[in-house]
C-alpha cells in the first residue's frame, strides 16, 4: 500500500484497489447518490442501493446519474432500508455500509443490533481524516462523534481503531499523539495521567505496529520546531499522524476549528465493527462523501487482506 498524503492520492489508490462492493442505506439522497455514482465511475466501488426505488430513479434522472449497473432494492422505509443494507454487509455481499437519508443514530443502531452480526468485541469510534492547509500529510483525529466520555480502556480502543485506519491508508507505522492540555502528566489534570498510562502500553502498540506517546499539547504533537523547543524527543513528538483527544467535546471542537477557521477538509469513518461504516454529515457535499467512500473502501480492503487487528 503506497503512503497517501492527500485526498487526490486516496482516490487514485482506492480506484486501483477497487471495486469494493458497498451497500447504501436509504439511498434516496442527492449528495450520496452523486458520490456513489462518481465512486462507481472511478472503479472504487460497486454499489447496491437500498431505498425508495422511485425516488432513487427520480434523483438519478434529474441529475444525469448512471446507475445502470447498480442493484436497487426497493425499501421505502428508512429504518428497514438500513437493516437491509446491514444484512448485505453481514452476509458478505457488501464490505462497506454507507448512510443515506436517515439519522446517524438510526443507522448505527441498525449496524450494532446484535442480530445484525456486525458487532465485535472492539469498541466502535469515529476517525476523522483531515487535509489541513500547510501540512504535507493527512491528519487522523479521533474520536469526535461516537464515544462521548471514554474510559481509559476505551481510549486505548480508540487508539487501536485509529491505527487501523491510518495503516489502511498507507502509513506503515502510524505515529499517535495523545493530546491534552498539558505536555506532561499532572495530578491537576487527571486525563494527562490516563494518557501517560495508555502510552506506556508499549507491548500492545508494538504488536499493532504503531508509535504511541503522550500526553502532548497539540502544537508539541504536530510541530517539529515546538517539540524541539520544549525538549520533547521520540518518534511521535512534532511528527504525529494521529491525534487522540480526551473526550468527544474537545475532539469535535478541534475538528470544527480545522474546517471553519483553517480551511481544512474532513472525511471520516466509524470503525470497530466487522466492516467500516460511512456516516457523512448531511452538510457534507458530494466531494466529501466521495472521499469518505474511498476511505471506507480502503479500510475494507485492508481488513479483507488480514492486515487489521483481530
Amino acid at each position: 500500500m503506497p503512503h497517501i498524503d492527500n485526498y487526490a492520492q486516496m482516490l487514485q489508490v482506492a480506484a486501483a484497489a477497487g471495486p469494493v462492493p458497498v451497500a447504501v442505506a436509504a439511498a434516496e439522497e442527492y449528495e450520496v447518490l452523486v458520490a456513489v455514482s462518481q465512486a462507481e465511475a472511478l472503479g472504487i466501488v460497486s454499489a447496491t442501493l437500498v431505498g425508495s426505488r422511485p425516488a432513487i430513479h427520480s434523483i438519478a434522472q434529474e441529475h444525469g446519474l448512471n446507475f445502470a449497473d447498480a442493484d436497487i432494492l426497493d425499501e421505502p422505509d428508512p429504518m428497514s432500508a438500513a437493516e437491509c443494507a446491514i444484512r448485505l454487509v453481514a452476509s458478505g455481499q457488501a464490505r462497506v455500509a454507507i448512510k443515506g437519508q436517515l439519522q446517524t443514530s438510526a443507522f448505527l443502531r441498525a449496524a450494532l443490533d446484535r442480530r445484525a452480526h456486525l458487532r465485535t468485541s472492539h469498541l466502535i469510534s469515529h476517525v476523522g481524516i483531515f487535509e489541513v492547509p500547510g501540512f504535507s500529510r493527512l491528519l487522523f483525529i479521533t474520536d469526535g462523534g461516537v464515544v462521548l466520555f471514554p474510559t481509559e480502556e476505551q481510549k486505548a480502543e480508540i487508539v487501536s481503531n485509529a491505527i487501523l485506519v491510518a495503516r489502511a491508508l498507507g502509513i506503515a507505522e502510524p505515529k499517535v499523539a495523545l493530546v491534552t492540555a498539558s505536555d506532561s502528566p499532572s495530578p491537576d489534570l487527571p486525563v494527562s495521567l490516563e494518557m501517560a498510562r495508555i502510552a506506556a502500553l508499549q507491548d500492545r502498540w508494538q504488536t499493532e505496529r504503531a508509535h504511541v506517546d503522550g500526553p502532548f499539547l497539540l502544537d508539541t504533537a504536530v510541530s517539529p520546531d515546538v517539540a524541539q523547543q520544549r525538549g520533547r524527543t521520540g518518534q511521535v513528538a512534532g511528527r504525529a499522524d494521529v491525534l487522540v483527544g480526551p473526550n468527544v467535546e474537545s475532539v469535535n471542537i478541534m475538528a470544527k476549528a480545522i474546517t471553519y477557521f483553517a480551511g481544512g477538509r474532513m472525511a471520516g469513518l466509524v470503525v470497530g465493527a466487522k466492516a467500516p461504516l460511512v456516516v457523512g454529515s448531511r452538510a457534507d457535499p458530494p466531494e466529501t462523501r466521495l472521499v469518505c467512500i474511498a476511505a471506507g473502501a480502503l479500510v475494507a480492503a485492508a481488513m479483507g487482506d488480514g492486515s487489521h487487528r483481530q
